[in-house]
């Protein structure tokens, strides 16, 4: 069936939006539901057929050819403190030129050599693999990018012996020749870390309800092509006349109330393929205030033209997966 399955993970509605005030205010009718989600990796997860967080640093580590099998795997990335506001906030940190890199990797690799992980290096993130399983839950990197992370941190178990690791690691590359000549320049050191995308790749590949994924973020199409499905660009379908068959499209960027015409009034003729196709739209919400997503189910009579008429706010049912 022409399905598909638009994931709003920017729309995030106002702390204090009631049950069903978020997606029906845009749309304004079909089924509400309100699903269980604590992250934007636990909500792709459930959609590429995960059934839990997604382990989006070992499907990373696998896009660079970095082999995980048997291995959990958590991903380290690089960033840097920025003023904002009056705020200290964190955003992450381009790669190094290859000598660069390569200098402080081998640095931090034999100094660590008696560690319980292993380190990997990619293009851009290192990457720690472990035989266990650590009780570790890291925070969703979509609530720390351009935020004061001081009251998110890595939880659980093993959290004290993971942060004396991350901890002598960054000192030891802070202290580095590499580091040290680029804040003598002027330049961001390459030396502090923030851990995340735990998790291991399941033994038997899952096999998900979307077969054509449409996403920018790394980790979603690193996700598309361990998992064999074809990908497309957000960009070249807002004006395409029709849209592969079950469809994930996921819009990352910010979502506004007043911008909600505009923004997808391009969709209409391809809107109109899939009704005409008996198709039907899931709209997701990001991860809201209040916990929790929202998913509201759009056919054809459901007055799908929703920058037309202003709806009445509905009320969200409890869903299921």
């Amino acid at each position: 069936m022409a399905d598909l399955c638009l994931w709003l993970s920017g729309l995030r509605g106002l702390p204090e939006d009631d049950l069903g005030a978020v997606l029906p205010r845009y749309w304004g009718r079909g089924r509400a539901e309100r699903l269980a989600a604590g992250s934007s990796l636990e909500v792709a997860g459930h959609l590429l057929g995960f059934g839990g967080l997604l382990p989006a640093a070992a499907l990373l580590a696998e896009s660079e050819g970095i082999t995980t099998e048997g291995h959990w795997v958590i991903a380290l990335e690089p960033v840097a403190f920025r003023g904002q506001a009056g705020r200290a906030v964190l955003q992450p940190l381009p790669g190094l030129d290859a000598d660069s890199a390569e200098a402080l990797f081998a640095a931090a690799v034999a100094h660590m050599v008696d560690a319980p992980w292993t380190l990997r290096r990619g293009a851009r993130r290192w990457y720690v693999l472990a035989t266990d399983t650590p009780d570790l839950h890291c925070p969703d990197p979509e609530r720390v990018w351009g935020r004061e992370p001081l009251a998110l941190q890595v939880t659980g178990a093993d959290a004290r012996r993971w942060n004396a690791f991350l901890n002598e690691l960054q000192m030891l590359l802070a202290a580095h020749p590499v580091n040290q000549d680029a804040d003598a320049s002027g330049q961001d050191s390459w030396c502090l870390f923030w851990a995340w995308g735990e998790g291991r790749l399941p033994s038997v590949r899952p096999i998900p309800k979307w077969k054509t994924v449409a996403a920018e973020a790394d980790y979603l199409q690193a996700a598309a092509r361990w998992l064999g499905l074809p990908l497309s660009y957000p960009k070249a379908l807002q004006t395409a006349t029709k849209l592969p068959d079950e469809l994930l499209w996921v819009w990352s960027g910010a979502w506004l109330y007043p911008d909600t015409a505009k923004s997808f009034a391009a969709l209409v003729p391809a809107l109109r393929t899939l009704w005409r196709r008996g198709g039907r739209l899931e709209c997701l919400t990001g991860v809201l205030a209040s916990g929790g997503i929202e998913r509201l189910t759009l056919r054809r009579a459901d007055r799908w033209r929703f920058w037309r008429r202003p709806a009445r706010p509905g009320h969200a049912l409890p869903g299921v997966w």
